[in-house]
């Protein structure tokens, strides 16, 4: 797992608690066993498939996070595989961590009915056909003229939908 990863684990646990809700974290993820019990990767990022956190909020809701960081020093967007998030629901979110040099990072809940409902402007669906549909990914642009939009996904702003 790289530095990026594991401190935006870190940086979103610590930012859920400072917002008082319960945090679990999902330590191993389905496709790091094999029924042999050995570590595997699959294709795509490290191995990663599912959620990185289960939240509870204060009227007993559960909520699934999927955990996506980006650097901004080197990237602009990220891609994630419909196959390992899975289908859009109402409990699950991802948690969009940016980074970037000599700033804090900053935490955007993303709803994933969201990424359902792409603008071709920061949320693209890239959808590539029945034959090649496990190539298919929802894509965040990360820009400039993008932040105003994405600010209204700041974790402060959705804590009343969670």
């Amino acid at each position: 797992m790289d530095k990026l990863y594991k401190y935006a684990q870190h940086f979103t646990k610590l930012e859920l608690m400072r917002a008082r809700l319960d945090v679990f974290q999902n330590e191993m993820k389905r496709s790091e066993i094999r029924p042999d019990h050995k570590k595997q990767l699959t294709p795509g990022q490290s191995g990663r498939e599912g959620v990185d956190f289960i939240v509870k909020t204060k009227s007993g809701n559960y909520h699934e996070l999927f955990l996506q960081p980006i650097n901004l020093e080197t990237e602009r967007s990220v891609k994630i595989t419909k196959t390992v998030l899975g289908e859009p629901k109402d409990n699950l979110w991802v948690a969009l961590v940016l980074f970037m040099k000599e700033m804090e990072p900053v935490l955007y809940l993303i709803p994933s009915n969201q990424l359902a409902k792409p603008d071709d402007y920061i949320f693209i669906n890239n959808d590539q056909g029945e034959r090649f549909k496990h190539l298919s990914n929802w894509e965040i642009k990360v820009f400039t003229k993008a932040i105003p939009e994405l600010s209204k996904f700041a974790l402060n702003n959705m804590l009343n939908e969670l």
